[in-house]
């Protein structure tokens, strides 16, 4: 088995905690701390529906200051880290969001991540849900193949 690339443990608590830290400051309309969850130029797409694009962070400001009070919230969970052969970290998380009736729905979240002056944020995030079945736009078959786990790509922790 070849082993995958290493990035350090710093380095994957700091990209953890971005992902995480998206959940809490969407959800409680933390305008103010998206630039902690995603880059300047960060690209943010949503598949439901006719599904929709929202093109760096002021738009993502935007975006989350007219939300609905009933929007889903939602939990990140079930991360993997990947880094391929030219060193781009993608990982890819399951979501579940709780919907204000109860219901709850669930899905992917696949990012792109990169390390800026301020440390890691996202700078490209596509959300596909998967249950219940929705309305959406379907990715080429081939998309999700570069956020696939292999034994080349899954972070390993360096070691000192």
């Amino acid at each position: 088995m070849t082993a995958g690339p290493t990035l350090r443990a710093e380095d994957v608590a700091e990209i953890h905690d971005a992902l995480a830290l998206f959940a809490h400051v969407f959800d409680n309309d933390d305008i103010a701390e998206l630039g902690r969850v995603f880059t300047e130029d960060a690209v943010i797409e949503n598949t439901i529906g006719s599904g929709y694009t929202i093109d760096g962070l002021a738009s993502a400001r935007q975006f989350t200051g007219r939300r609905s009070p009933d929007t889903p919230d939602h939990q990140t969970l079930d991360t993997v880290l990947l880094v391929d052969a030219s060193g781009t970290v993608r990982a890819r998380s399951r979501y579940i969001a709780t919907l204000i009736d109860g219901e709850v729905h669930g899905g992917d979240y696949y990012d792109i991540l990169e390390r800026t002056a301020r440390g890691w944020r996202i700078r490209y995030r596509v959300s596909v849900p998967r249950h219940p079945i929705l309305d959406r736009i379907d990715l080429p078959a081939q998309f999700a193949d570069a956020w696939r786990p292999t034994a080349e790509n899954v972070v390993r922790f360096e070691r000192d």
